[in-house]
């Protein structure tokens, strides 16, 4: 299962989301509430992959057209299946166990985003910036940042 580039663009703003509250001086490109719903250009930027997705019944729009939220229809379950694939690629596995994820699709992105993190050119996830991701490690604490 291939995730394509731009629904990976998604799938990389939802799992990187911080949290509104979250004081930083930092930019980010993608920002998630105490209810779930996801925000920034990273997440609402292309309406064509929130369409498909929404189809997909992954996703949920919350707001009028101009003024919008993105939910992840089961947030939980998207955060668990990007973790397993996130693992699963570090420990060298394939996908074979994303179809008994209940999110596969999720698996797959944090998969194939954990082979995208190993090569040269990516940056790394460093707390000190407050750059993470969920279910990574961030380079200068060694600890793998959840996103609750």
């Amino acid at each position: 299962m291939k995730v394509s580039r731009k629904q990976m663009t998604f799938f990389t703003a939802a799992a990187r989301a911080h949290h509104l509250d979250e004081a930083t001086p930092y930019t980010h490109f993608s920002y998630v509430d105490a209810h779930g719903h996801y925000s920034g250009p990273d997440i609402i930027g292309n309406r064509v992959v929130l369409e498909q997705l929404s189809k997909m019944g992954i996703v949920r729009l919350t707001g009028d057209e101009d003024d919008f939220a993105v939910e992840l229809v089961e947030r939980g379950d998207f955060l668990a299946g990007w973790f397993d694939g996130v693992r699963a690629a570090e420990r060298g596995e394939g996908i074979d166990y994303s179809s008994y994820c209940s999110w596969p699709l999720a698996f797959a992105a944090g998969h194939q985003h954990w082979h995208e993190q190993q090569k040269p050119a990516a940056i790394p996830y460093k707390d000190e910036f407050q750059r993470r991701c969920h279910g990574f490690p961030c380079v200068d604490t060694g600890e793998v940042w959840r996103q609750e």
